[in-house]
């Protein structure tokens, strides 16, 4: 099977590291002739131009900003390759051709040497049609092994779900250190990461009901009703505090239910 790749991001050489002994490279494209070439010197395969390019055939990635996919993918010269994308959000409808895929790491790929350190981890989230599905199936069960199908119409409230997991902590982190600075903390960054990393051990142990700790937990309402008062002191409002609350109020619930069905 022949791989092309569109655009020459990270997530691109993390796919060229992970494949490039396991499938022959075929055409490494993007607008820049340069930046194409310096891929293509590291990990085979002929570089090209979106503007000019021959006609591509096996398995094409369009790895772009998920505003481009649609566009870029209406300038590719095809064959009968497969198209696939790599957006959490989108599903590979908007291709509007069979032989159609998208394969969505679950992971944040600021770093390339931390997702490849990490790669056996990666959980992928795969839709398809029935040319295109087997094909990314089996991509990830080279890279990791670990992945899930999702429906084409489920895309959107997957992606949510991704966005909730991996980007809410960093807001919520954020609010931690404009406190910790408050206080004179020089680097709240350690503080707050040995705090979250805690958490996130624990989840994976434990599952998320079983993860909460601190004053929800423990029933110790006085404290929540004071923290509440000097949550509004530096921030102006309450309203995220309420409803985060509200939230740790239904898992501390669930966790006792669970526990009570556990003891019968």
């Amino acid at each position: 099977m022949v791989l092309n790749f569109v655009g020459t991001g990270t997530l691109t050489r993390f796919f060229l590291e992970c494949l490039k002994d396991r499938y022959e490279i075929g055409y490494i494209l993007s607008r820049s002739i340069d930046r194409a070439r310096n891929l293509a010197e590291v990990y085979g395969g002929k570089a090209a131009t979106l503007e000019k390019h021959p006609e591509l055939n096996g398995v094409v990635f369009v790895i772009v900003p998920d505003r481009y996919i649609k566009t870029v993918a209406n300038h590719l010269n095809l064959g009968d390759a497969v198209l696939v994308h790599c957006s959490g959000f989108l599903s590979s409808e908007i291709f509007k051709k069979s032989g159609r895929a998208s394969i969505h790491p679950n992971f944040s790929f600021s770093s390339l040497e931390k997702a490849l350190e990490m790669k056996d981890q990666i959980v992928f989230g795969l839709e398809g049609d029935e040319r295109g599905l087997p094909i990314v199936k089996k991509i990830a069960e080279e890279i990791s092994g670990k992945y899930f199908v999702i429906p084409s119409e489920k895309k959107k409230a997957y992606h949510l779900a991704a966005v909730i997991a991996s980007n809410f902590p960093v807001a919520l982190a954020y609010l931690s250190k404009r406190i910790y600075t408050l206080l004179g903390l020089d680097e709240p960054e350690l503080l707050i990461h040995t705090l979250m990393k805690g958490v996130a051990d624990n989840i994976k142990k434990m599952r998320v009901e079983c993860s909460l700790t601190g004053p929800v937990k423990r029933g110790d309402w006085q404290v929540v009703e004071e923290e509440r008062r000097e949550y509004e002191k530096i921030f102006g409002n309450t309203v995220l505090y309420d409803e985060i609350v509200k939230l740790l109020r239904e898992v501390a619930e669930s966790e006792r239910r669970e526990a009570q069905e556990d003891e019968r």
